[in-house]
């Protein structure tokens, strides 16, 4: 049997996650056809396991900072598994490897596309980041 052992008072902190959040796949392998590979842990998913998880270090969590974020993690994790950010983020790295550092320096359209993006899915979804990444000059 498998078990993990939080044997120091910081492993309490650091290691369980008992809030919504979207978590991110820290290293991928080259064969992989994903750079970003990324799940939604909702509040349901949470209760399933008695509202807590342990979080291992192969994973990166993003959580809001803010009661009101632009996006919901419904969203966020949408728009992260679109083609658009996998491009990019391979455009940032040329490592297997999906960093803190990297998915910060991912570029952010304004708050008013951000928002705009909250309850598309599918093609719908992937057309619109495209186009908000797409220089205006190629639109024309």
């Amino acid at each position: 049997m498998r078990y993990l052992s939080l044997s120091v008072p910081s492993d309490q902190t650091v290691m369980i996650l008992d809030k919504p959040a979207v978590l991110i796949q820290r290293t991928t392998a080259p064969e992989q056809s994903r750079r970003v590979v990324c799940a939604e842990l909702n509040e349901d998913a949470l209760s399933k396991f008695g509202g807590q998880v342990v979080i291992e270090n192969h994973l990166n969590v993003l959580q809001p900072t803010t009661p009101s974020p632009l996006l919901s993690l419904g969203t966020l994790n949408r728009v992260l598994q679109t083609d658009t950010i996998d491009r990019l983020m391979r455009c940032i790295s040329g490592s297997i490897a999906v960093s803190s550092y990297e998915i910060d320096s991912l570029p952010l359209p304004n708050a008013a596309t951000l928002a705009s993006w909250e309850f598309l899915t599918g093609e719908d979804l992937e057309t619109a980041v495209r186009t908000a990444y797409t220089p205006a000059v190629k639109r024309a």
